[in-house]
C-alpha cells in the first residue's frame, strides 16, 4: 500500500502530524492531535514506545501479551500531572474534552504558562519499554 498513490498521501499526512509535534505551526488546528506507538524488533530485544490510547501487543502461542499501556487521565501518575497543571478530570476527559492524557499536537492542552513542556496537562512523552 506505501507505494501506491493512496499510501503516499497517508504517509504525507502521518509526516505532517510528526512535524506538529514539534511546533506549532498556524496550519495545524490547534485541537488537532494524534497517538503513537512504535516498536522496534532486535534479535535479542523488543523496545517499545507509546505516547496515548495507541497499543502494541506480542502474540505468543496464541496468547495476546501487552507490550503498552494505555494513557488515561484516570492513570494516578497522569492525573497527578494533570491536576499540578491546573487542569481537570470530568467524565474520564482531561478538561472534559480528550479522553487521553498524551498525544502529539493539541496544544490546545499545551498552554499553562510557568509550566515546562512535560508538565503540562497532555505531554506528548512516551514510556519506553
Amino acid at each position: 500500500m506505501i507505494s501506491s498513490k493512496e499510501g503516499e498521501d497517508e504517509l504525507k499526512i502521518i509526516r505532517k502530524k510528526f512535524d506538529a509535534a514539534s511546533y506549532n505551526d498556524s496550519s495545524i488546528s490547534m485541537g488537532t492531535g494524534c497517538t503513537a506507538c512504535v516498536v522496534l524488533v532486535t534479535p535479542q530485544k523488543i523496545y517499545t514506545a507509546n505516547a496515548g490510547d495507541s497499543r502494541a501487543v506480542l502474540c505468543r502461542k496464541g496468547l495476546a501479551l501487552p507490550l503498552s499501556s494505555d494513557h488515561k487521565p484516570e492513570n494516578e501518575g497522569e492525573k497527578k500531572r494533570i491536576q499540578a497543571a491546573g487542569g481537570d478530570i470530568i467524565n474520564g476527559r482531561v478538561n472534559g474534552g480528550l479522553n487521553l492524557s498524551r498525544s502529539f499536537g493539541d496544544f490546545n492542552y499545551k498552554k499553562v504558562k510557568g509550566k515546562n513542556w512535560d508538565e503540562q496537562p497532555i505531554i506528548c512523552r512516551p514510556d519506553v519499554t
